[in-house]
């Protein structure tokens, strides 16, 4: 019996070694936050948390509504380690149930989503509590509503001319060579349980 519990154990942490190449730490979107009041004709910074090592250079952002159809398509390519970009915003129906996602819309990956947040009419006053836009950082520039045929405001151009350098190329690399290594190891010692 007690070799039957320890084999059971055994495989279980072989199933769990064998997803740790995949596991991976998306993003956390700081701005919006829940209940943000974005105003027509004024700009505010969409800010995110990347998660280290997580093999996503670029994404996209959308700007959805939770009752209406139809998608904005904010910008596309977005570096994922500049970590903010500013959304100037123009004649944008006024709503309280916005949504921004980054994605990858080629693979339809969902990386993250902010909370909800409301934009309002140009002739409205928001909370003071918005941050403000920062200055060194990319402005995309989105107006009008959801449009099927309409391409993104904003394309990003490939960093370093398309080519990964340094630690990022080394990152898929880590990651191939600590997933074979984990099922050679795993494999050895199952053949070694195997003889006992």
């Amino acid at each position: 019996m007690d070799r039957f519990v320890f084999r059971y154990i055994y495989y279980l942490l072989l199933a769990a070694a064998s997803l740790l190449p995949h596991a991976y730490a998306y993003f956390k979107v700081t701005a919006p936050v829940q209940g943000t009041q974005w105003v027509n004709g004024q700009t505010y910074p969409m800010s995110w948390i990347k998660g280290v090592m997580d093999g996503v250079d670029t994404f996209d952002i959308e700007l959805s509504r939770l009752s209406k159809g139809g998608l904005m398509f904010v910008a596309k390519d977005v570096p994922s380690v500049t970590g903010t970009i500013n959304l100037a915003i123009q004649d944008v129906p006024p709503a309280d149930d916005y949504f921004l996602l980054f994605l990858n819309s080629t693979h339809g990956v969902m990386y993250g989503n902010s909370p909800q947040f409301s934009i309002l009419d140009s002739s409205s006053t928001a909370n003071s509590s918005n941050p403000s836009p920062e200055s060194a950082k990319p402005t995309v520039t989105l107006s009008g509503g959801p449009n099927p045929t309409a391409v993104f405001a904003t394309t990003f151009p490939p960093s370093v001319n398309g080519v990964v350098g340094g630690w990022d190329a080394m990152r898929g690399w880590t990651s191939l060579v600590l997933g074979l290594l984990s099922i050679v190891t795993l494999g050895v010692a199952s053949g070694a349980l195997t003889v006992l």
